[in-house]
């Protein structure tokens, strides 16, 4: 038995998909998507997943959920922006699973630069000649491995390298940094802070409620006037050189500095999340950097090598790394 079935519960869609364990490595087989409202608890999602892949999941040989939320005890979580709640415990033998396990949907995709994601990802900043962590060798300087992702919400997770009897192995960690409090800088940030506060109803705000699609919305807002939807923000503030894609580039790079100075992620942070993949230009703009490179005194984040992923589905990719080591196979890459 060598199916995996993996899935990426966000706050705004669900995405299904199985994998195959092949002699090269994991293989994407199928994947489909549906809006997260439609479904109501652990026995929707399992049967979604079955209904989108014409498969039973009796025949796979493990399940791994990637949940945008806290996650307890490898079986129960929930999502951190929408009312649905994940406990796998009771479900399972009603679908004849055998092994599943719930993670932090940003521990996945920090094992997706264990993938062919990694290796496909597109370099942005920093030292270019550090190779992806999934060719890196155990007589390398060890070092970790960040990710953060802005979309619905923002998403933090990371790798940390151990030997193993000679081995390299990577330990996924999940992380909750997207809740720490946003740092303002001068008294056009700080304008825009006592701005935002008041239309989010918050007395302080967090990186997930400044570099998401509704904190973009709110900064597209205080600058021009114009109060739209998150897309029609972005399709409007994020193109050419306006004032919206400046300051945002600026708040994500600032974000990236802040969680390589707590990781020190010298083996490389990875960008990911529907701001960023569907908005190249965030990333390519001098404001990125300039927002990245904020204490050049410590020659820290010069150090860090910074990638973009190119592959909408990275989260499924590493669910499928995790899921193949849950059952005992060879993820390879």
């Amino acid at each position: 038995m060598n199916m995996l079935a993996t899935i990426d519960l966000g706050g705004t869609h669900c995405r299904f998909a199985r994998f195959a364990v092949t002699a090269h490595g994991l293989a994407l087989e199928a994947v489909e998507t549906c809006p997260t409202a439609r479904l109501q608890d652990g026995s929707a999602v399992l049967a979604q997943w079955e209904s989108c892949l014409h498969t039973p999941l009796s025949q796979v040989a493990a399940l791994v959920m990637g949940v945008a939320g806290p996650v307890q005890d490898g079986l129960r979580a929930r999502l951190s922006n929408a009312p649905l709640r994940i406990d796998l415990n009771a479900v399972m033998p009603q679908f004849g699973l055998r092994r599943a396990r719930v993670v932090n949907d940003f521990v996945c995709e920090a094992c997706s630069c264990l993938t062919r994601v990694g290796e496909r990802s597109r370099h942005l900043l920093g030292p270019v000649d550090i190779p992806c962590p999934s060719h890196r060798s155990s007589g390398g300087a060890l070092a970790p491995v960040a990710v953060l992702g802005a979309g619905t919400g923002l998403g933090s997770g990371w790798l940390v390298p151990q030997m193993d009897n000679g081995l390299l192995r990577w330990s996924p960690l999940p992380s909750e940094a997207g809740h720490q409090v946003f740092a303002f800088l001068g008294r056009e940030e700080e304008e825009f802070a006592a701005f935002a506060r008041k239309r989010l109803e918050r007395p302080l705000l967090r990186p997930d409620d400044v570099v998401t699609g509704r904190g973009l919305a709110v900064l597209h807002q205080f600058l021009t006037g114009r109060e739209l939807t998150p897309a029609a923000a972005a399709a409007e503030g994020l193109a050419e050189d306006q004032p919206t894609l400046r300051w945002y580039a600026r708040f994500l790079g600032r974000t990236c500095a802040h969680w390589g100075l707590s990781t020190l992620c010298y083996s490389g942070l990875f960008l990911t999340g529907g701001m960023v993949l569907r908005n190249p230009a965030v990333t390519e703009h001098p404001a990125f950097a300039e927002g990245f490179f904020m204490a050049p005194e410590l020659g820290v984040l010069e150090r860090i090598p910074v990638r973009r992923y190119a592959d909408a589905h990275s989260g499924l990719w590493g669910a499928a790394w995790l899921g193949a080591g849950l059952a005992g196979l060879p993820a390879g890459r």
